[in-house]
């Protein structure tokens, strides 16, 4: 996709958005939905269990395969288990820490050998100094909500496409056609440190640092970077930069391994006034390698609230420069995801949800989504190039 292009797509989004502005009358609908998180309680000291329960039926299908039903947890949300704590430590100052594991509601087990796998942290937040915390966090990048699905790990084109998250002969990897060690946004970051500044008029900041997640010497850093945030009546804009270290890898035959930095800027806007939610943006996946490629992708999304319904939209497109095919070969190679969803809730805490999604891979593109594994070549561990996979979920989610 030329970068003309890209640019219009971004700037229509954002011309949208800004057509669309006008007093607002209702709550912003994704500030009301990130109230109900435990973090932004306003109680002096609290501590909460709480958790969700998403269990479904997803159907998958791609070109060249048979299709098949199974079950499917975590449709929408992450089904998990979490506790949140903070002590009111006076002068404006809390102590909070925050532990969270994800299951797998269809047979009870853990998401991940690590017990709390999504979040573990300790912090310190103050009202005039911001908030500093320690451990296994979110990262400091744009906000997940720039997806209107979240960014689960199951039925969101954003989490896939945009992820780069790709079929190979050897298993799944993230941006493999730009070269060995290419690095993708990790949405937790282990063994990090957080700090985000108290908000002044409608700007805010949070940074990041990271040590080796493996605890080995090379690289010394995992990750660092740091995202500015604008928010202003239905208005949010965000900018990041955000820096991956990969293990070390052989860039090159016969030179020693060495480890890979991967630069990620972007940027997102987000028009909400309670009725409608407007969201774009533009990432760069950029490997600091004089022989890799770099990929760009644009976002658009839509959530519409009507009532007890609310219905979503969102599409990714990905495209490359210099990418390269299995013999290292240059080769184009791009992808569009497109995912639509409805929602109905039958309480606060209890609702229903559908899904549909495809994604169309070209040129040596494999990105999968949903998990769903392309065919193979006939004879070989290669995956089948020009696949389209599809896929169908519904479910009942419950929050306590």
């Amino acid at each position: 996709m030329p970068s003309t292009f890209r640019r219009a797509l971004l700037c229509t989004a954002l011309a949208c958005a800004f057509a669309h502005a006008n007093a607002q009358t209702t709550p912003s609908y994704l500030m009301t939905r990130l109230a109900q998180l435990p973090e932004f309680s306003r109680a002096a000291s609290t501590t909460v269990v709480y958790g969700t329960v998403d269990l479904g039926a997803l159907y998958t299908n791609t070109d060249h395969a048979a299709g098949k039903w199974q079950m499917q947890s975590g449709g929408t949300y992450s089904s998990k288990l979490g506790f949140y704590a903070s002590e009111d430590l006076g002068g404006g100052l809390k102590a909070e820490i925050k532990l969270e594991a994800g299951l797998n509601a269809d047979d009870g087990t853990q998401q991940a050998a690590a017990l709390f796998n999504r979040e573990s942290w300790v912090g310190l937040r103050s009202t005039t100094w911001g908030a500093l915390r320690i451990g296994n966090q979110i990262n400091a990048m744009l906000p997940l909500f720039i997806d209107p699905y979240g960014l689960p790990v199951t039925n969101s084109v954003y989490t896939w496409v945009g992820g780069g998250i790709m079929q190979t002969p050897r298993g799944l990897g993230s941006n493999t056609d730009l070269g060995p060690g290419a690095a993708t946004i990790p949405v937790r970051v282990p063994k990090s440190i957080t700090y985000a500044t108290p908000r002044v008029g409608p700007l805010s900041a949070q940074f990041i640092y990271a040590t080796n997640p493996t605890g080995a010497n090379e690289p010394r850093t995992g990750a660092r970077g740091g995202v500015l945030s604008y928010n202003s009546g239905p208005f949010y804009l965000a900018a990041s930069l955000t820096q991956g270290f990969s293990s070390p890898v052989a860039v090159t035959s016969g030179a020693p391994a060495r480890s890979v930095r991967t630069d990620i800027p972007s940027c997102g806007a987000i028009f909400d006034n309670g009725r409608l939610v407007l969201s774009t943006s533009y990432v760069q996946i950029k490997p600091r390698e004089a022989q890799s490629g770099e990929a760009s992708l644009v976002t658009l999304g839509l959530i519409v609230p009507r009532g007890q319904f609310t219905y979503r939209a969102s599409a990714v497109y990905r495209d490359t420069e210099r990418a390269r095919n299995a013999a290292g070969q240059l080769a184009d190679s791009s992808a569009l995801g497109i995912m639509l969803g409805a929602d109905y809730d039958l309480s606060r805490r209890t609702g229903l949800y559908l899904r549909a999604g495809s994604v169309r891979n070209f040129g040596v593109s494999t990105i999968i989504l949903n998990g769903t594994v392309l065919p193979l070549v006939a004879g070989t561990t290669a995956p089948q190039l020009g696949i389209e996979t599809r896929t169908l979920a519904m479910g009942v989610t419950h929050h306590f």
